[in-house]
């Protein structure tokens, strides 16, 4: 990679030691499993939504922040933790990470109504976000040049637990409290622990001596997300009209990302290096990963809601539905990163972002128990197939694109991770406030997610020219690995 102005090239970098006789494998296990945790927690709370919106007798727009707030708070953690675990250890952030989200889990579920479960929620995200660039950091240590297989593999690690989210959580719905959608994760979350303690390579810091973390600017990002997200929430909660409170909010949180902005400028050790984000092909990263985020989360997060209001369907359907997608993903996923450093990164990331367009569309059209050349397909299965085509497309698209961010900036993998994770988790935050906004204008909430599946689709097709504004770094990768180049 070319120097670039002002930006540091590190050309080297002190390595964990493994602990005797433990295989890489053995502590891809460990973090795998924490990723794990995280993708049931991810999906689990969709099947929750109608019944979140009954029993704690809430709104659409607050009980949306049960999934936007976890995601704000896992996307702005990621760049930190990334950060932390470069200066002070991979491990021991890493274990911390663990507690926060156990001990967070057991507090969601304990919460008496609408406000404390989002409060918990965010304390939540925080320690699931730190898992993604700190397993990320602990697998290129460990693995090396040979790092882009496993960490493709983490994309059908998050959809296991996106397969057994939904449907653990249509179970335990029908059967129990939705409280227990929560309680799942400490039992798991401890079972990380003690292995994580045994098992993860001891780690020294990296960073340089004295460096602090740029605490005015997370506070102005924070502010100015929050602030907006907050006007958006007002706005959908009283659709007929936009209050002065709500412009005056809105104009408050543009003023304090340009101030957030202007900061990182001048900031010795900034939460954002502005001048990466200057940068063509990593502006273009992080641009693809805002939007497909913003289509993902809404995609996924509101599918069960969309199977309530349009087809009836139970927690139990909900949660079958989102199977297929899943497992597509899963295989798709595995398959792909096997070979995606041969076949490069630009043509998967092409056809996958077609396929979920082509599913998006499907999902526009409110099919109802369609009948192709005779055979009836109940909607259920209708559904089904729809939702697996955009598994395919994310299957594909997931391990090029992620690769493909790592491989621009190889000796910051850990901080990129954590970039390239905030901004698709914050695209997923906007993507989901969105939702809620647009679903406010539409009395008919089956009509008005068929039209928000149409807008997604557009925005899958708008990311293909974006692609080829990324460096496919595949062929010298590559060129770095003798076993591929035999």
């Amino acid at each position: 990679m070319e120097n670039l102005p002002g930006i540091p090239v590190i050309r080297g970098k002190s390595k964990d030691t493994l602990p005797p006789g433990k295989h890489p494998y053995v502590i891809f296990g460990v973090v795998a499993l924490a990723l794990l945790m995280s993708g049931i927690d991810s999906t689990i709370v969709a099947v929750a939504l109608p019944t979140l919106l009954v029993d704690l007798r809430t709104t659409l727009a607050l009980v949306g922040w049960t999934i936007a707030g976890y995601q704000f708070s896992q996307g702005v953690i990621m760049p930190i933790a990334g950060k932390l675990s470069d200066e002070f250890g991979r491990r021991k952030i890493f274990l911390a990470s663990v507690i926060l989200f156990a001990v967070s889990s057991m507090a969601v579920g304990l919460s008496p109504n609408i406000y404390w479960l989002i409060i918990f929620r965010i304390i939540q995200g925080i320690g699931a976000g730190a898992f993604l660039p700190l397993a990320t950091g602990i697998i290129s240590d460990v693995f090396g040049e040979k790092r882009a297989p496993a960490i493709g593999l983490f994309v059908s690690i998050f959809s296991v637990g996106g397969i057994l989210g939904p449907n653990i959580g249509g179970l335990i719905i029908a059967n129990f409290s939705w409280r227990w959608i929560f309680f799942v994760n400490v039992p798991i979350g401890a079972l990380i622990l003690l292995l994580g303690a045994r098992i993860l390579p001891g780690d020294k810091p990296r960073g340089v001596a004295g460096r602090r973390l740029d605490l005015s600017g997370v506070g102005l990002f924070v502010g100015s997300i929050l602030v907006i997200l907050y006007a958006m929430t007002g706005w959908a909660n009283n659709p007929s009209g936009v209050g002065l409170v709500t412009w005056l909010l809105l104009a408050a949180g543009i003023i304090l990302f340009i101030l957030f902005f202007r900061h990182e400028d001048a900031a010795k050790y900034p939460m954002i290096e502005t001048k990466l984000l200057r940068w063509r092909p990593y502006l273009a990263v992080n641009i693809f990963n805002f939007i497909f985020g913003a289509v993902a989360w809404g995609l996924v997060s509101f599918i069960p809601y969309y199977a309530t209001v349009a087809y009836n369907m139970t927690p139990v359907q909900e949660g079958l539905l989102l199977t297929p997608r899943s497992v597509a993903l899963v295989a798709v996923s595995a398959v792909t990163s096997l070979f995606i450093v041969r076949f490069r990164y630009r043509l998967p990331m092409i056809i996958g972002l077609s396929l979920i367009a082509l599913s998006l569309f499907w999902l526009s059209r409110g099919y109802h128990d369609l009948v192709i050349f005779g055979v009836g397909f109940h909607n259920l299965l209708l559904l089904s197939l729809i939702v697996a085509v955009a598994g395919i497309g994310m299957g594909i698209v997931n391990p090029a694109a992620n690769n493909a961010a790592l491989d621009i900036l190889p000796e910051k993998v850990a901080e990129v991770a954590g970039m390239r994770a905030m901004f698709r988790v914050i695209g997923g935050v906007f993507g989901t406030a969105s939702v809620t906004l647009i679903l406010s204008f539409f009395p008919d909430k089956a009509a008005g997610m068929q039209y928000i599946y149409l807008g997604f689709a557009f925005l899958q097709l708008i990311l293909i020219p974006v692609a080829f504004l990324i460096p496919d770094m595949a062929l010298k990768r590559r060129q770095r690995l003798p076993s591929i180049r035999k």
